[in-house]
């Protein structure tokens, strides 16, 4: 996945002035190895790698923000590929378009076709999810943001232009350095990941500014390669087989009817902590909020940009 994730991107950015930061958080597979090569290819212009202990992904994304020179800065994640050539001029384009805005997203698509995010929608009636995914629970009852009902890509509205947004997914959004440090970089108390993409644009929103998706620009997230692949024979083999000729609605029907997509008791265990810390640091709960609350809070600023 790293080797792919590094290929798409030198062969799609085009802008002729850019560095690329990334940190290692105590990796125990072949990473290291690949990034050092990488670093030492000379295939990425400017190429910083950083090996630290492992601290989880927001303690990496700040020591990442700590090591860059430019005045603009982009979050990628590491199993996701930009697919569009010359992405990073358009998504600084729209950010320099209008001086209001601070965060630029992509529009983000599972490798399965399916939505991942078109930005996420935080204030509303509905609770936190994906922008172009609709929720899975009776609203005011919801127990997890990640049930949605999510579409193909080509039948989502959402993923035809650009539209301003609560907040936006970290796999590929854009935002000054300097707002950035303002903010205080990435909250630690959404450690050791996850929120954290969202945090930082409800916070430059809380600081006056816009936060814009620009579908134009694609990224896929290949969760489908996130597991390992080694080992090619077999009973892994055969359901790897077994799924490849297997049409994607059987799939879904069957990881939903065995609950696969649940998430692990030690995923369950960081959501809720995540979820408490939310309502502390923002007055409401993500997944059921109190649209009044919010409105008597946050009313006056960028937050409640459609409520207004």
């Amino acid at each position: 996945m790293l080797e792919l994730a590094l290929e798409r991107l030198v062969a799609n950015t085009t802008h002729p002035d850019w560095e690329l930061i990334v940190v290692d958080d105590g990796s125990t597979d072949a990473s290291l190895s690949i990034l050092r090569r990488w670093r030492d290819s000379g295939r990425v212009p400017a190429m910083t790698l950083v090996e630290q202990p492992a601290a989880g992904a927001v303690a990496a994304l700040n020591t990442a923000l700590g090591r860059a020179r430019g005045e603009l800065v982009v979050q990628l994640d590491g199993d996701a590929t930009v697919e569009t050539p010359g992405w990073l001029e358009q998504m600084v384009a729209v950010l320099e378009g209008d001086p209001r805005v601070g965060v630029v997203g992509a529009g983000v698509v599972f490798d399965n076709g399916r939505v991942h995010a078109f930005g996420v929608d935080l204030i509303t009636p509905d609770g936190m999810h994906d922008r172009g995914t609709r929720i899975a629970e009776p609203r005011g009852r919801r127990t997890l943001h990640t049930r949605v009902h999510r579409p193909r890509a080509e039948r989502c509205p959402e993923a035809q232009g650009i539209a301003e947004v609560d907040a936006t997914v970290g796999c590929c959004m854009l935002y000054p350095r300097a707002l950035a440090e303002e903010i205080g970089g990435y909250d630690l108390g959404f450690s050791p990941v996850w929120f954290d993409d969202l945090d930082l644009s409800l916070s430059a929103r809380r600081l006056g500014r816009k936060v814009l998706v620009t579908p134009g620009v694609r990224v896929l997230h290949r969760a489908s390669l996130r597991n390992p692949r080694e080992g090619g024979r077999g009973l892994g083999a055969l359901r790897r087989a077994a799924g490849r000729m297997t049409p994607q609605a059987v799939k879904d029907g069957v990881i939903a009817a065995a609950r696969l997509d649940r998430p692990s008791p030690a995923q369950l265990e960081r959501l809720h902590h995540h979820y408490a810390y939310w309502q502390s640091k923002w007055g409401w709960d993500p997944l059921n909020p109190d649209m009044d609350a919010i409105s008597r809070r946050w009313g006056a600023t960028e937050v409640c940009w459609r409520w207004r």
